[in-house]
């Protein structure tokens, strides 16, 4: 976890802060000083020590220190079909008021994720800008394919047949292509997949099959400043298929 942030950390150009939920120890200290060492990481960065509930720690931690992107372990247990949320991470995505970025599998020799799918719940202004910072994160870490993710349930797609163009807006095949067409961006090949299910679970399935390094998706902060995602996008909560990036949007 320490390389893969290190690597996030550089592609930002943002300073690292390594949070430890436990009280203060030297001994420890001087172990993840380390392990930065060894991982060619700044061996000064900030660490910060709260005793406590891992999850509770963590979020006193982030909130002190006004933390804006917290990363972090995902897995808990994994079966046959599917990886589920580990308790700590789950947490996180129900309260962290920052963004998370949460590692299934982290590796010790980072790779640029080549392959970045961005789940885009609607066609609002903000999935756009949710869309804009996945171009932006792939472009600087070396990314090179970007695809657009949508589900459309069969109410919608009923609704959006019968209202036809009359409704000012556009089918939603005919949005994805309009939005690849306008992200176009030197050196990332850039696509979009429409899925076409009743339930979140379509997507989650389609992702664990694809062959994507990172998922992308947006949750919104409400004036009850609770994180909620949407409908399509809720099963993260208990399932994640992949390495994921989640952006909180106020």
């Amino acid at each position: 976890m320490l390389a893969e942030a290190g690597h996030v950390s550089r592609a930002l150009s943002a300073p690292l802060c390594l949070i430890h939920a436990d009280a203060f120890a030297r001994e420890k200290e001087d172990r993840f000083r380390s392990a930065l060492r060894d991982l060619h990481l700044d061996d000064q960065s900030e660490i910060r020590f709260e005793s406590g509930e891992p999850a509770e720690a963590i979020l006193r931690a982030q909130h002190e220190a006004n933390i804006d992107l917290l990363v972090a372990g995902a897995m808990e247990t994994e079966s046959v079909h599917r990886n589920f949320t580990g308790d700590v991470a789950r947490e996180l995505l129900r309260r962290a008021h920052c963004d998370l970025l949460l590692y299934t599998e982290p590796k010790e020799n980072p790779k640029p994720p080549e392959g970045i799918l961005v789940a885009i719940p609607d066609f609002s202004e903000s999935s756009r800008q949710v869309l804009q910072h996945a171009l932006s994160f792939a472009a600087r870490s070396g990314g090179r394919r970007v695809t657009l993710l949508h589900v459309q349930t069969t109410f919608a797609e009923a609704k959006e047949k019968a209202l036809g163009a009359g409704n000012g807006g556009l089918p939603a095949e005919e949005t994805l292509e309009s939005w690849v067409r306008e992200e176009d961006r030197p050196g990332l090949e850039l696509d979009y997949h429409l899925l076409r299910g009743n339930t979140g679970f379509t997507a989650c399935e389609f992702i664990q099959s694809s062959d994507a390094d990172l998922v992308v998706m947006p949750s919104q902060m409400p004036s009850a400043y609770r994180p909620v995602f949407a409908p399509a996008l809720d099963w993260i909560i208990q399932v994640i298929p992949a390495n994921l990036w989640v952006i909180r949007q106020t």
